[in-house]
């Protein structure tokens, strides 16, 4: 069987539409449930409770230190990491993950198709992620093999991309990553501030683990100016332009309605 593990702050919305559908729809493909909770102030550990899932508290929160807790707390062997705002879809979803465990005790984890240019390389790569450091396992929605991971964890010190860098480095110590072809919805809206952040650890994980140097602060200054007088500006007339065009197909829908009710007044006057 397999365990989930759910990293959740103050998502008590999307926590009950995906914990509603993982009962309805997986109830017999999983062990439990297993939500890591960063101090959530809504109603997140309530709606786990409905659920009959296990509540876990994290305060010290990183995404690899809220894994880690996860995976350490999971009864089974292999472990769906989900965030709450992803979905797992197909009823074969979750059989189909075990079958390539089953087959092969070399492998690490599976990553889900979550895209058109994901499933394409899929293919090219017989479904062998050979590149795991760019396409290695996403935490909103992958399984790990809990023997893997009691040998090598998650890095609880990255602010961000903790998935892609445990995945290339077990794929180092002669594990496998595969895809397989079963997906998942994503469907998560950030406020501004969020979206920043996540920018910012995104940004800072990368420099970080490809051993980048950071831009100069003149290139910093440089692309912000070159984004406000032209990125911006560019980005207006082609706004205005679809607007237009929007207002011109509004118009003559209104022409061409006119003109049918035109048609039917003299069909009907007959």
């Amino acid at each position: 069987m397999i365990s989930i593990v759910i990293r959740n702050k103050n998502e008590a919305d999307a926590l009950n539409t995906i914990l509603g559908i993982l009962t309805d729809r997986y109830s017999g493909d999983y062990s439990e449930i297993i939500i890591v909770d960063n101090a959530s102030t809504d109603s997140s550990k309530m709606i786990a409770a409905k659920y009959g899932c296990k509540v876990v508290n994290i305060d010290d929160f990183s995404y690899g230190r809220a894994t880690n807790l996860g995976i350490e707390k999971a009864s089974s062997d292999f472990v769906l990491l989900l965030s709450a705002h992803a979905i797992p879809i197909g009823k074969s979803f979750f059989n189909r993950a075990l079958g390539l465990f089953n087959n092969n005790k070399n492998l690490a984890g599976v990553r889900f198709i979550n895209s058109v240019e994901n499933y394409k390389r899929a293919i090219e790569n017989d479904f062998k992620v050979l590149e795991p450091l760019k396409y290695g396992l996403m935490t909103a929605c992958s399984i790990v093999n809990k023997k893997v991971w009691l040998i090598h964890k998650f890095d609880e010190d990255l602010p961000f991309s903790e998935d892609k860098e445990w995945s290339d480095r077990v794929c180092k110590k002669g594990f496998e990553i595969k895809d397989l072809d079963e997906t998942f919805f994503y469907f998560v809206k950030r406020d501004l501030k969020s979206s920043i952040l996540r920018y910012k650890n995104e940004t800072l994980s990368e420099y970080l683990l490809h051993e980048r140097k950071p831009p100069k602060y003149i290139r910093i200054v440089f692309s912000l100016i070159f984004k406000i007088s032209i990125t911006n500006t560019i980005s207006y007339f082609k706004t205005f332009r679809t607007d237009f065009l929007i207002f011109r197909a509004k118009n003559e829908i209104r022409k061409e309605i006119k003109r049918m009710e035109k048609i039917y007044e003299r069909s009907t006057a007959k």
